[in-house]
């Protein structure tokens, strides 16, 4: 009986002995886990965070987008991101296609590897003044060179040299549709757009009071009227014709003092209120004549929508004689060739100008004495003279040419 309680006891002792083992053993595993976890994550938070190709940022600051920058070696490439820099997928361009550009920084990017920029290319960006406003190229996805490290650029002068005059220089309008006014010369800002068209200014006078040397070695001058400023165009003669406005009846018809001269002038409804790229479509047409005490034509004087002045002397109600004249008013062809006279001409200055002109004249039985139509690139327009005296205009711009609100550049 001793015997077997003493067994007894012993198989209940081992029993709970190996109960207190495998509950030791539970915590230990249990605590084993709950220290090796933090190690995992720190593990994981490490090899998440990827090392900026560039180091760390330390500063960043606006830069000032109209000082011009050009690509300096053959090792700049840009990219779209700082986080893409160095790798071929980031790659935006290289030096040879972005070589031509002029570039305008808008940040600067200080990190532990050196200095970035962000980069666009300059825009001239010509009639969409009122759809893309100043200040806006920047964010124009095709301008866009995303950054670029410093060395790869150097600071490019866009402007060299830059003077006021002393008094300002008288100019009038000779040929309008060549040149327009810029807020600034192309490619010397950031952005650039034509601020006024010389539709409207062909009989007024205009005043120029500074100049600048664009990098091409381009002249350009400041205009204003008398009342406004205008902006910048370039400074050609046949442009801007210098002196102070002369009346083209008085300066090329030269009326007698027995002589009375009338003056026709194409209404600006009648010349429309849009402007195209190509020509000077809203410039009201004019009509200078000089009549006898019979009321016959003896000469006119006609400027079409491209201001260019053409005489057409008659007698007895036949044309005798024509003068074509340049832009800037100087004698350029005379016809007197009778069969032209009877018919027609064109007047045109090959590959050299892109507006021209036709004469054609009428029937001595017709009403009609002379039609004179200027062609430009995409409009033309009319002018007649009846032998009664009376004059009628025309303007035709076709609907699908792009065109803009003449109120836009007034």
């Amino acid at each position: 009986m001793q015997k077997k309680t003493i067994v007894a006891l012993v198989a209940l002792g081992i029993i709970v002995g190996g109960c207190a083992n495998s509950a030791s053993q539970g915590q230990g595993v249990s605590a084993s886990s709950s220290k090796s976890t933090p190690s995992k994550q720190r593990s994981v938070t490490k090899t998440s965070a990827k090392a900026s190709p560039v180091g760390k940022v330390i500063s960043t600051e606006k830069m000032n987008p109209d000082i011009g920058y050009k690509v300096a070696n053959k090792k700049t490439v840009f990219y779209y991101n700082l986080k893409d820099y160095g790798s071929k997928d980031g790659i935006i361009s290289d030096n040879i296609t972005a070589r031509g550009n002029i570039f305008g920084a808008t940040k600067k990017y200080v990190t532990t590897t050196g200095t970035y920029y962000r980069v666009f290319s300059y825009a001239a960006n010509g009639f969409e003044n009122a759809s893309s406003p100043e200040g806006s190229a920047d964010y124009v996805s095709e301008n866009n060179f995303g950054v670029v490290k410093a060395d790869g650029l150097k600071e490019f002068t866009t402007i060299t040299s830059e003077w006021n005059y002393q008094e300002k220089q008288p100019y009038y309008v000779g040929n309008p549709y060549e040149h327009r006014i810029w807020s600034a010369p192309a490619n010397t800002k950031h952005y650039t757009y034509v601020s006024h068209v010389f539709d409207r200014l062909a009989r007024t006078q205009l005043y120029a009071t500074k100049e600048l040397v664009k990098y091409n070695g381009s002249h350009y001058v400041y205009l204003s009227t008398a009342k406004r400023p205008l902006g910048w165009v370039y400074k050609s003669p046949k442009t801007l014709i210098a002196g102070y406005y002369r009346d083209p009846g008085q300066q090329l018809l030269k009326p007698k003092a027995h002589e009375k001269m009338v003056v026709k002038k194409q209404s600006r409804e009648s010349a429309g209120t849009r402007v195209d790229v190509s020509d000077s479509t809203a410039l009201p047409q004019r009509v200078y004549q000089i009549r006898n005490k019979r009321k016959h034509t003896l000469r006119v004087l006609t400027m079409g929508m491209d201001n260019r002045p053409i005489r057409i002397d008659f007698k007895r109600g036949k044309a005798v004689k024509v003068r074509t004249f340049e832009y800037w008013r100087k004698p350029w062809k005379t016809i007197t060739n009778k069969k032209k006279l009877r018919t027609h001409f064109t007047v045109s200055h090959d590959f050299v100008e892109s507006s021209w002109s036709t004469v054609h004249f009428y029937k001595h039985q017709s009403k009609k004495l002379v039609r004179v139509r200027t062609y430009g690139t995409d409009s033309h327009a009319t002018i007649w003279i009846y032998r009664n005296g009376k004059v009628g205009f025309k303007t035709v711009m076709p609907k699908d040419i792009e065109s803009y609100p003449l109120a836009n550049f007034k």
